[in-house]
């Protein structure tokens, strides 16, 4: 068994969680088990980041992990495969997250606005809290005791109240609340489970430009991933029971 600080990202193989990923390897005190849906796109991206030559990282840094987080048999398979092998967890970064279209079909032709809010939810919310509650059985054997969420500065109410912004609450009005409705949990557990020692933590890595939004976003995720790291790796006075992002703590 490694002496490496364990870390586990959902929807590592893409995106800010690969970038995270990245970050988190390359400080040499961290093993990362790259979370995916596909467990042949989770080895494909270790071997990216190892052919990667702006940021020194190893193939010994990382393991792959199926996990998809709208499938209990996978999560629970993803669970045992861990604790066989590791017999613990350190860190969880819930990072897999869905942003489909936001306008709801009324012709039959693509999904109705039930079926919109039930995708975003399913992937979003559920698999998040889902993935936790399995996985806290094994984060309380770590001895960093860390969770974290990849939220989105969408999800604050306060922001949203502002007219004629980018946070106004007519922008992505089902993809904003999913994450409203993640830092609910996220705010959960840190109360509920800071006596135990854990620290926890939501991230707003900003718009950027990933698969997420067909690469439409205007910040690099690279410095997106920053906040996933800061939320995962940060002091506890600065990341416990909030949401960061690279302007400060967002206001609920």
């Amino acid at each position: 068994m490694s002496s490496k600080t364990l870390i586990l990202i959902t929807g590592a193989n893409q995106g800010l969680g690969y970038y995270a990923a990245q970050q988190i390897a390359a400080n040499g005190n961290h093993h990362v088990l790259i979370g995916s849906r596909d467990i042949n796109k989770a080895n494909k991206a270790i071997e990216t980041l190892v052919a990667d030559t702006s940021i020194k990282v190893s193939a010994s840094d990382f393991s792959p992990l199926e996990i998809d987080v709208n499938s209990d048999s996978s999560i629970n398979a993803a669970v045992k495969q861990v604790e066989e092998k590791h017999g613990k967890l350190d860190i969880l970064l819930n990072n897999a997250g869905i942003a489909q279209a936001q306008e709801a079909s009324t012709d039959g032709s693509g999904p109705s606005l039930r079926e919109l809010y039930r995708a975003h939810y399913e992937t979003n919310v559920f698999g998040a809290a889902v993935v936790t509650e399995a996985f806290l059985p094994l984060l309380r054997k770590g001895s960093a005791k860390r969770l974290a969420f990849t939220s989105s500065g969408l999800a604050s109410l306060e922001l949203a109240s502002k007219p004629d912004t980018l946070y106004s609450a007519n922008n992505y009005p089902v993809y904003r609340s999913t994450k409203t409705a993640l830092n609910m949990i996220m705010l959960g557990y840190a109360l509920s489970l800071e006596k135990e020692g854990f620290v926890v933590s939501a991230a707003d890595p900003g718009y950027c430009a990933t698969n997420l939004n067909g690469n439409s976003g205007f910040k690099d995720p690279r410095d997106g991933a920053k906040e996933l790291v800061k939320s995962c790796l940060g002091e506890k006075k600065d990341v416990h029971a909030v949401m960061v992002s690279d302007n400060g703590v967002v206001p609920w």
